[in-house]
């Protein structure tokens, strides 16, 4: 993960403005611009400042495995690309990263809230893939897996055949039901 899309996550899923993580931080908006935009490479201490304003810290990982945040971020980068193919790839790759994850690792892939990714349903899906992975192994939650903006009010069936829908809502995983989405756990896997 860049020092880019770290504090544009971090910026994003607290729903604030550039201009506004500079006035806390007491830092000038273009910096964060700059940083944001991959033009400037700012230091670990600046970042630090910068995540401090936002009650988060950087923390080191014993895996290679891309978080939630950082995941959502690409889905993101896809959807404003009109690639929902490529969007979906991001989608499953998640989900193998967090199946291949020890327990302890899983939780700190999931622990940041990603940044929304323009689409509700991206959003809740992500959340969907988390809670599953989380929940198949009885681990703690985020908070902001179960907020109201992570469950759609109208239900997904990513199935877009109308004739299998049935059988991919009977093959849903509760957890990724409880978010409003249904499709079959084999759909997360990578072939």
């Amino acid at each position: 993960m860049t020092a880019a899309s770290l504090l544009r996550s971090a910026r994003g899923s607290h729903g604030l403005s550039q201009r506004a993580l500079a006035d806390r931080a007491r830092v000038a908006q273009p910096r964060i611009a700059d940083i944001e935009a991959g033009q400037h490479d700012t230091t670990v201490r600046r970042l630090e400042h910068l995540l401090a304003t936002l009650g988060q810290r950087i923390a080191v990982l014993p895996t290679l495995s891309r978080p939630a945040c950082e995941a959502a971020l690409a889905i993101a980068t896809e959807l404003a690309s009109n690639s929902d193919r490529h969007a979906w790839r991001e989608v499953i790759q998640l989900s193998d990263d967090l199946a291949g994850a020890s327990p302890a690792v899983r939780v700190a892939l999931a622990v940041t809230e990603p940044a929304p990714t323009g689409d509700h349903r991206y959003d809740a899906l992500v959340a969907a893939i988390v809670d599953h992975w989380l929940t198949t192994d009885r681990l703690p939650l985020p908070e902001w897996v179960r907020t109201p903006q992570r469950t759609l009010t109208e239900p997904w069936h990513v199935e877009p055949l109308a004739s299998l829908r049935s059988a991919a809502r009977k093959a849903t995983p509760k957890a990724i039901a409880r978010h409003g989405i249904y499709l079959a756990a084999s759909e997360l896997e990578s072939v």
